[in-house]
């Protein structure tokens, strides 16, 4: 049908529209592109506004799109950022905190990250790194040992350490690599890709603690997102590093006071042998308030003490300190060990704060093999006896330090044979959260006892098999002849006789002379040319009869091996930490001994064990775990035969004792070579006479050599009241008495008065000329 135009059609355009709505999906779209809408029905209008709808509908999907990008993308970077906090929280350690970061970086951001420090003066060393090329590494490293940055460069890292501002080289270019790289760098920096590049300042606290670079060789640039990230990271590094050095300061103030607190080594006295060792905590505060020392005291005695100061930390560290001082000033005043506990219990008492501590002393005099000892509620100490076994010492055990009773400690004195071993510690050894002290100190006990078997048992397989094997005791005495006779031209023992080392864990059914064999060193000497059957290259047995162990033998785990260099030797290494111990860098453990390293057995009778092997024995059978609560303080004393005295001479109390004296050090000094001391024959007589004057007990007089003095004391057994120069003579100056002590004052190299457990002991130290 014709159209004329201005003519409209609304019967066609509703019956359209009526199509549509009744059947929108087979509506005849023909007719409908055919006929245009009716403006006056409203038509255009509803086109217009569904064109719209259609529009807004797809502008929001667009901004919904772009805003689901933009929140995935801010996750990313909080869930990035949340784990490298979490990642840096996890350690103390300085250098490790650099390292994370660094490994952090890449490949997150880019392909490689340089973490810099700022060091001594104006230089930038390299603290960590991280590549995804391996060469790349290799040569920057190098590069930048041969040109360190520096603070005072226009280019980063020195710009960006100096100013703190972000730095960001789009391109590297021949300038920029001149600055950087020296000339035989510079050629070979282009063999590597190459990219952006970004330098970040890392920084806590308003200082700038080094930079941060990362780059992108070959990848796309740095958009303001991903330079907003990397700066996010060298903050949490910042803070995390500002931290770990905060923290490694204190610790290494607090590990400083620890040091200088402790001895370094024991002192080296004639008849005894002392191993000391300090192990610290290893879970949360290291630091605490353990101690030991060992005081030497006049007449050759010392005193060893422990303790346990209560809680952790500096503060614990500086009152042990203060304890320790004090514990020290009076056992060089020779108080006996009750009495020193008394006044150390006042002195905790005083000190400001709710203290306390608990404590043991005791004095050891190596000539009489007697031990004072007393205790302030401190775990009982642990005797070994030769070839017996161990067990605890029964002693009052007192209450502990800065409770103010003064009264509450009493002495307990036993004695020690040579061979004996006390053992003092501390609670940490045998108490945790998942011990009490009882199972502890059970555990210890049994322990030890095992450890100590095992040698023993060697010895009686050796021994037994020695003599099945021989068959004749003379033959086995010509053997160990030989054995001494090579031992002694090869210097291998103070004495000249071969000593068999038995291992420290060596098993029942271990032959002697596998022991000898694994002996180095200078008791080794005789061992290190013998071959596996015991003997040496001229077929002489070595060590006694030689045995092989049986194929059912258990090798020993470990060996304590012999270094000996005489009766004086020290030495002290620190423990090396083992995969499951977390203790850091900056901690310590100190051990120090003096005396042999190794047990040895020259043959019958009881094996000598060394205060290193009892040390050694204790921390094994007490089976410390890898991660500890409390400090640790161990300290043993093992007694050796000392040199008998020079002269003992038993004298009543008379008159004549004094002649008898001076006749009986005379004859004893003639003989010993020594013809200049009548200075020692004068205080003799003045000792003794004021020791039967006043004392009017019998008497023991002893003269013994030390090296460089005579030391003589004169023991009594009646009252224990001390005596003081000129006590009768102050005010008289013609008096007849009270002048014997004030010549031992003035002609002695040193004096003293002890007392002893039924009475006390006066004695003079005096020096020994050159000519003698």
């Amino acid at each position: 049908m014709a159209k004329r135009p201005g003519t409209a059609v609304p019967d066609m355009a509703a019956a359209d529209m009526d199509r549509a709505c009744a059947d929108p999906a087979g509506a005849d779209r023909a007719g409908r592109d055919r006929a245009g809408p009716d403006p006056a029905n409203g038509g255009w209008a509803a086109t217009t506004a569904s064109v719209g709808r259609a529009v807004v509908r797809e502008l929001s999907g667009a901004w919904r799109h772009r805003s689901r990008s933009a929140e995935e993308a801010a996750l990313r970077q909080c869930s990035f950022l949340i784990d490298a906090s979490m990642v840096l929280g996890t350690s103390l350690d300085p250098q490790r905190i650099v390292e994370m970061t660094a490994a952090l970086a890449v490949p997150r951001l880019g392909s490689a990250a340089i973490v810099w420090l700022r060091g001594e003066g104006n230089s930038v060393p390299i603290a960590a790194s991280s590549f995804l090329d391996p060469k790349a590494a290799g040569f920057v490293r190098a590069a930048f040992q041969i040109r360190p940055a520096t603070v005072d460069q226009d280019i980063p890292p020195g710009s960006v350490v100096r100013t703190g501002q972000s730095y960001y080289v789009p391109k590297y270019t021949e300038k920029i690599v001149g600055k950087l790289f020296a000339r035989e760098a510079y050629d070979r920096f282009w063999e590597f890709p190459s990219g952006p590049t970004i330098t970040v300042p890392i920084h806590s606290r308003g200082r700038v603690l080094g930079a941060l670079t990362v780059d992108r060789a070959g990848l796309e640039p740095f958009s303001a997102f991903d330079i907003h990230l990397v700066e996010e990271l060298a903050r949490r590094g910042g803070a995390a590093l500002d931290n770990a050095q905060l923290f490694r300061d204190v610790e290494e103030s607090a590990l400083t006071l620890q040091r200088s607190l402790l001895p370094a080594h024991p002192p080296a006295l004639d008849g005894m042998e002392i191993a000391l060792e300090y192990r610290p905590g290893t879970a949360g505060t290291e630091v605490g308030g353990d101690l030991y020392d060992v005081i030497p005291l006049p007449g050759g005695r010392a005193g060893i003490a422990i303790g346990d100061v209560m809680g952790r930390g500096l503060h614990a560290a500086a009152v042990m300190g203060q304890l320790r001082a004090a514990l020290r000033a009076y056992a060089l005043e020779d108080w006996g060990p009750a009495e020193l506990l008394a006044r150390l219990d006042r002195v905790v008492d005083s000190l400001p704060g709710l203290q306390l501590a608990t404590s043991m002393y005791a004095v050891y005099d190596p000539y009489s093999g007697r031990a004072t000892i007393a205790s302030a509620g401190h775990p009982p100490p642990l005797l070994l006896l030769p070839d017996e076994q161990p067990d605890y010492l029964v002693l009052e055990p007192g209450l502990p330090l800065g409770t103010g009773e003064a009264d509450a400690f009493s002495e307990t004195t036993i004695t020690l044979p040579p061979g004996s071993a006390l053992v003092l510690f501390t609670d940490g050894l045998v108490e945790s959260r998942r011990r009490s002290l009882a199972d502890g100190l059970e555990h210890l006990r049994s322990g030890l006892g095992e450890q100590v078997t095992r040698p023993r048992a060697a010895r009686d397989l050796a021994s037994s098999n020695g003599a099945s094997s021989n068959g004749a005791g003379s033959n086995e005495a010509a053997s160990n002849g030989a054995a001494d006779n090579e031992a002694a031209d090869n210097g291998a023992a103070d004495t000249g006789a071969a000593a068999d080392v038995l291992p420290a864990d060596s098993v029942a059914g271990a032959s002697v002379a596998g022991a000898v064999a694994g002996g180095t060193g200078a008791s080794g000497a005789a061992a290190s040319g013998a071959d596996a059957n015991g003997a040496d290259a001229d077929g002489t047995p070595v060590g006694g009869p030689a045995t092989t162990a049986p194929a059912s033998a258990v090798l020993p785990e470990r060996r304590i091996r012999e270094r000996r260099s005489g009766r004086d030797r020290r030495g002290g290494f620190r423990r090396s930490r083992t995969a499951g111990d977390r203790r850091r860098a900056g901690s310590f453990a100190a051990r120090s001994w003096s005396g042999p390293d190794a047990v040895t057995w020259d043959g019958p009778g009881p094996i000598e064990e060394t205060a290193r092997t009892v040390l050694e024995r204790c921390l094994l059978a007490a089976e410390l775990p890898a991660r500890t609560d409390d400090d640790i303080a161990l300290l043993v004393l093992v007694t050796r035969p000392v040199r008998p005295p020079l002269i003992q001479l038993a004298l009543p109390a008379v008159a004549a004792s004094a002649g008898q004296a001076r006749t009986s050090v005379r004859a004893a000094l003639h003989d010993a070579g020594i013809s200049s001391l009548d200075d020692a024959i004068l205080l003799v007589s003045e000792v003794v006479t004021n020791a039967v004057l006043h004392a009017r007990s019998d008497l023991v007089l002893r003269a013994t050599l030390e090296p460089g003095r005579l030391r003589i004391s004169v023991e009594d057994r009646e009252g224990s009241a001390l005596p003081r120069p000129g006590d009768e003579s102050t005010d008289q100056i013609d008096a007849e008495h009270g002048w014997g002590l004030l010549l031992v004052e003035a002609l002695a190299q040193a004096w003293g008065v002890e007392t002893t457990p039924d009475g006390k002991r006066v004695w003079f130290e005096m020096e020994i000329p050159d000519e003698a």
